[in-house]
């Protein structure tokens, strides 16, 4: 059926990208917030957001969220998809419909439309909210400032809104990250990627509080490198951040091993693009990130004995070993608080809000000649070729004399064997060429990964142990004993294993090769790498 010309007055134009920062807002951060913008009056308007999907949910697994939003005179349908511009876009058609209702035909000619096909749509949740809106100018620049507080609901539950939204009116982007450190300054806010939308589908049951997982982004041969390094960044941030909100919630390790994830693909992505990055931005961003590592590792290794162990201190009937499993508990809780003490903190989201700037804005891009510049604006083959090539030196080197390494000197080749498999996990689509190598050397990398991360559990379950008992008692100090024991057995079998692998690695074959022409590239930027 086609649709008539009054029809079509309803069918959605795509609207210019948002470009918007949001925030979660602490305790004490309304009234702060408040403060600083009492001297303009807000205009207050009751916001009712009535949120459709199919019952599988397929927009929301295809990126889109789909509303109704009526504030008592008008009804706004919106389709929002998140656009390939950045980390705060957000690609949005929007039209003004009849009622509360959804209007299936405004849906066509958009990318909805394909995603929902024959199924049926109904409400998947509300969401309701009281919004106070400034406008914020200063020179050309205007910013829409919206403080949101309400709830979300949900199959009858119900989950509270407490947001701080900054829209780019007109202006430059820096505008928006200048006004976002001023406000940092003097209230609590976080910066935040999870929209009302995804809040919605996890109270509605479609992820609940499960860890989010890594989303490689697409890097093509013909991806520029500072592309490439947006792309790589801008997703560990947002893995990073939306698992430290979920960390707040629910003390699952999976959700701490995620938010650790998205730091090491973070620092990964720092390491890999180097050469390429500030000098001040690069060194601040390593320092932050490690500082963040260092507060979660404890936590991190309790978390992996507890799972290795398997024991309950309650179910015990040997009292030595329940005392030694009641010490290792404390020490758990304590690791965990210590985490999110970290995450509660101003230098944690001044480090969100700041890595967000400078991965969008960052003076890294404002290089425009010299080596930096050039890898930059280069094909991101250039450099990975290159890297890659490096890294799998490394770690071929290294591993020559693996049967008489030490714990200290395993676990250094464990960081090279990780950061080679980063890299071929970020440029893997970037080598078309050989697609079968290339699954065949990731795949070995992974069971050699596997193999490395065993016997560092074993060395971690040595120190957590000794940590535990301390010395409380020899009886305690055995019982630990007993269990680093019984959780090391097999490091004899594991280290065979590590070593079977790192011979299926040696054997095998590169799946990158420099592009055409980037001979005279990588003659010209290999003393800017090795300096990285």
């Amino acid at each position: 059926m086609q649709p008539d010309m009054g029809m079509l007055a309803r069918i959605p134009a795509k609207a210019a990208p948002e470009l918007e920062l949001k925030f979660q807002l602490s305790p004490g951060a309304f009234e702060a917030l408040a403060e600083i913008f009492a001297p303009e009056p807000a205009a207050r308007t009751v916001l009712h957001a009535v949120y459709f999907d199919t019952p599988t949910h397929a927009l929301r697994d295809g990126g889109f969220s789909l509303r109704v939003r009526s504030d008592g005179e008008r009804h706004v349908q919106t389709l929002k998809h998140r656009g390939d511009g950045g980390l705060f876009q957000r690609d949005e058609w929007e039209v003004e419909v009849q009622g509360p209702g959804l209007d299936k035909v405004a849906l066509v000619g958009t990318p909805a439309e394909a995603a929902i096909g024959d199924a049926d749509v109904t409400v998947a949740f509300t969401v309701e909210v009281e919004r106070r809106t400034h406008q914020w100018t200063q020179g050309d620049t205007r910013i829409e400032v919206s403080i949101d507080t309400g709830q979300i609901t949900a199959e009858g539950r119900h989950e509270p809104v407490a947001e701080l939204e900054l829209e780019l009116i007109s202006g430059a982007p820096e505008a928006l990250f200048e006004l976002a450190r001023d406000l940092l300054a003097k209230a609590p806010i976080a910066l935040a990627f999870e929209s009302k939308a995804e809040r919605g589908y996890r109270l509605a049951g479609h992820d609940g509080v499960a860890a989010m997982k890594a989303r490689r982004a697409s890097i093509s041969p013909t991806t520029r490198a500072g592309d490439a390094f947006q792309a790589i960044a801008r997703e560990a941030l947002v893995q990073l951040a939306n698992n430290a909100r979920l960390l707040h919630r629910s003390q699952n390790p999976e959700v701490l091993h995620q938010t650790r994830v998205g730091l090491r693909r973070m620092r990964a992505a720092l390491a890999v693009f180097a050469a390429m990055l500030d000098a001040e931005g690069l060194n601040w961003a390593r320092t932050e990130t490690r500082w963040l590592a260092g507060e979660f590792s404890a936590a991190r290794d309790i978390d992996v004995f507890l799972q290795r162990a398997g024991a309950s201190d309650e179910m015990e009937a040997d009292t030595a070993r329940a005392a030694f499993y009641r010490a290792v508990r404390i020490a758990h809780a304590e690791a965990y608080e210590r985490a999110l003490a970290a995450l509660r903190s101003d230098r944690f989201r001044r480090m969100l809000l700041e890595l967000g700037a400078w991965i969008e804005v960052g003076a890294w891009r404002q290089v425009d000649r010299g080596e930096q510049g050039a890898l930059r604006e280069g094909p991101a083959t250039v450099l990975a070729a290159h890297l890659m090539d490096r890294l799998d030196r490394r770690l071929r080197r290294g591993s020559r004399k693996f049967g008489s390494l030490g714990v200290d000197a395993r676990h250094t080749l464990r960081k090279k064997a990780k950061s080679l498999r980063y890299a071929a996990a970020f440029f893997g689509d970037a080598f078309p060429e050989h697609p079968r190598r290339r699954a065949r050397f990731v795949a070995v990398l992974r069971d050699l990964q596997d193999q490395f991360g065993a016997l560092n559990d074993m060395a971690v379950a040595r120190t957590v142990a000794v940590q535990a008992a301390g010395r409380r008692s020899s009886d305690l100090a055995f019982a630990a004993g007993l269990e680093v024991a019984r959780l090391t057995q097999d490091e004899a079998k594991t280290l065979k294993a590590a070593k079977r692998d790192l011979k299926a690695y040696r054997k095998g074959k590169a799946f990158w090769t420099a592009p055409d022409g980037a001979s005279q590239a990588l003659n010209h930027s290999k003393a800017i790498l090795r300096r990285a």
